[in-house]
């Protein structure tokens, strides 16, 4: 999902560009120092350039900024610009232009199908396991014919990115329901104009994510169901992405984040209206068209096995021509 806006630089949030950070990339052989001493002389600090994208998923970013468990850990983070999508974040980092990434599982698996040197550093957020806490759902008309994923066969469904994730769960959501998944046609569009699809009759369904799921059940479309709790329960959503080169030279700093991240998810997950607070300042949205908005499930490791359940779905619903071996993409814990 991806919510058009400008990161604001505040002193919790700062926000580099990407004309200042290349010079720096050039000296730095495209990562931090692990000892980056202080403008005062003192306490030896670290700084990691993350490249975030605005959305609820980054929410534990913000937040762990906000509440300074990156400052006590002696790490300054600096948000990069340029990054706004899945497709940015990749070249960011191997451009040097940033250390780290927000980005979506499958476009890391992508990447390193594809011999790309990029690796998972720590999570950030598993699509759900449940209808009840899932941020993400099918909708369709409220008149339409169309009552199980079984129906979705012959129709035409708008997802935000073809090739993605989402393509292949709602493949599987519909053979699972006994349809057949390639008689599905998909479209895409930017995530805010996929409702508008469906009640104006370009699309016969399309797959939402809060809070333009919610926007869309305030304007009359219902909800048909939700594919990933049925066919791809707790895969990894949005992860946090670094590159090999990163991870090597700062070891030190790595362990030093992963402290710091697992106590700003921890935070994120025990305060849902922080975590709403933070999207409507960062995304610009309004706090009130978040109201009836679920957030996301909040981690801070990428466990092996769920991302193997979605290299599989990926590569069964030709999303992914190469397999990868889940361990080889995730950096072990020091």
């Amino acid at each position: 999902m991806t919510v058009g806006h400008t990161l604001r630089s505040t002193p919790r949030f700062r926000v580099v560009a990407l004309a200042a950070v290349a010079t720096a990339a050039l000296a730095l052989t495209g990562c931090s120092s692990d000892a980056t001493a202080s403008d005062d002389g003192g306490t030896q600090t670290t700084t990691i350039r993350i490249a975030p994208q605005p959305i609820a998923d980054f929410a534990p970013i913000w937040l762990g900024m906000e509440q300074g468990y990156f400052t006590d850990e002696g790490l300054d983070i600096q948000l990069v610009e340029g990054g706004a999508s899945s497709s940015a974040q990749i070249p960011l980092l191997l451009s040097g232009n940033a250390d780290m990434a927000a980005t979506t599982a499958a476009a890391a698996i992508q990447a390193r199908s594809q011999n790309m040197p990029v690796t998972i550093v720590g999570g950030l957020t598993n699509f759900a396991a449940s209808d009840g806490v899932d941020q993400s759902g099918l909708v369709v008309a409220k008149d339409s014919s169309i009552s199980g994923f079984r129906d979705l066969e012959g129709k035409t469904v708008a997802i935000s990115g073809l090739k993605s994730v989402s393509e292949a769960v709602i493949s599987a959501a519909v053979e699972k329901s006994g349809g057949a998944a390639d008689k599905i046609s998909f479209i895409q569009a930017p995530m805010p104009n996929l409702g508008d699809l469906v009640s104006t009759g370009g699309a016969d369904a399309a797959f939402l994510i809060d809070p333009f799921l919610s926007k869309a059940t305030d304007s009359g479309l219902k909800i048909l169901g939700h594919p990933f709790p049925l066919a791809a329960p707790g895969v990894p959503g949005t992860s946090l992405v670094a590159s090999e080169s990163f991870v090597d030279a700062n070891p030190d700093s790595l362990a030093k984040f992963r402290t710091a991240l697992a106590k700003s998810v921890d935070y994120a997950n025990q305060n849902p209206g922080a975590v709403k607070a933070a999207l409507s300042t960062q995304a610009k949205i309004p706090l009130e068209m978040l109201a009836n908005s679920k957030n996301p499930q909040f981690v801070a490791v990428v466990e092996p096995g769920a991302l193997g359940a979605e290299i599989e779905l990926l590569v069964k619903y030709g999303v992914l021509t190469d397999s990868v071996e889940a361990d080889s993409l995730l950096t072990p814990a020091n």
